[in-house]
């Protein structure tokens, strides 16, 4: 099982809960010794930035909702096509599945990803679909697998892919990924 860090636990907070531990450690540390009060609390002021900066590109989680709302009403061609393009735009080679198990083939700098997005309109994928993919990622030797969803993921499915080599992508991550359902990503050119 993955060790939980403060790192990890003040990444899923919302970015002033950072900001918070910052005020909190600088108060201790006064109380303590002054002289070095203004600098304990540096990292987490850095860290609140930082998530602030993250936490606002994703968005409202009404807006997420929406946009998922959007990716659900696509088409497989249309989905797809905004994934590919996604994958692409990061500097992957991809290809069409040639087995069951994953839908196409993310190559890398050497390495293979197998991405799976099969049931991404499901409001809960679940187990069967992540054991397919890590087995598919075993058969062919792959680096790992990637499974989509504009969904969430059921328990099984999440303490399942913590012990195989698969990332599980739903949300607001998926919207990260993919950017603004019609509107043109971020990181997109011109």
């Amino acid at each position: 099982m993955a060790q939980e860090t403060l790192f990890k636990i003040l990444s899923r907070q919302p970015w002033w809960v950072s900001l918070l531990v910052a005020i909190g450690l600088f108060w201790i540390a006064y109380a303590v010794f002054p002289p070095v009060a203004p600098f304990i609390p540096v990292p987490f002021v850095l860290l609140a930035v930082y998530f602030a900066v993250k936490q606002w590109g994703k968005g409202t989680p009404s807006d997420v909702g929406k946009h998922l709302e959007t990716l659900r009403g696509m088409a497989w061609e249309e989905f797809s096509a905004l994934v590919v393009e996604a994958y692409r735009k990061r500097g992957y080679a991809v290809l069409p599945s040639e087995r069951r198990g994953y839908d196409f083939r993310l190559t890398k700098d050497g390495q293979v990803i197998l991405l799976q997005c099969r049931r991404w309109k499901v409001n809960q994928v679940g187990a069967a679909p992540v054991r397919e993919l890590a087995e598919a990622v075993a058969l062919s030797e792959a680096f790992r697998g990637i499974c989509l969803a504009a969904g969430d993921f059921s328990q099984p499915a999440r303490k399942l892919a913590v012990d195989e080599p698969v990332s599980l992508v739903a949300g607001a991550d998926l919207i990260e990924l993919v950017g603004e359902p019609g509107k043109r990503p971020w990181w997109s050119p011109g």
